[in-house]
């Protein structure tokens, strides 16, 4: 149950890092704009490290090596 949850963080968190860019094509103030983007800033980080520490190691290590490794070993191959 700990492992689902964590990767329901992890996967929160991706959301709002994408949903940044979109926030200056609002019509808010500045202010309202950059606490916003603040908040979705820090909420993706903690979001994020949560879920690693609740997915526990191995899933986090599976996870880096399917995603940021893979394109390091295919530079080495070429």
């Amino acid at each position: 149950m700990k492992k689902k949850i964590g990767i329901i963080f992890i996967v929160l968190s991706f959301v709002l890092w994408i949903l940044i860019p979109i926030i200056p094509f609002l019509s808010f103030s500045a202010a309202v704009k950059t606490a916003i983007v603040s908040g979705l800033f820090i909420g993706g980080e903690v979001f994020f490290w949560l879920g690693a520490l609740l997915a526990g190691k191995d899933i986090v290590k599976k996870f880096i090596q399917k995603y940021w490794r893979k394109k390091e070993k295919e530079d080495d191959l070429t």
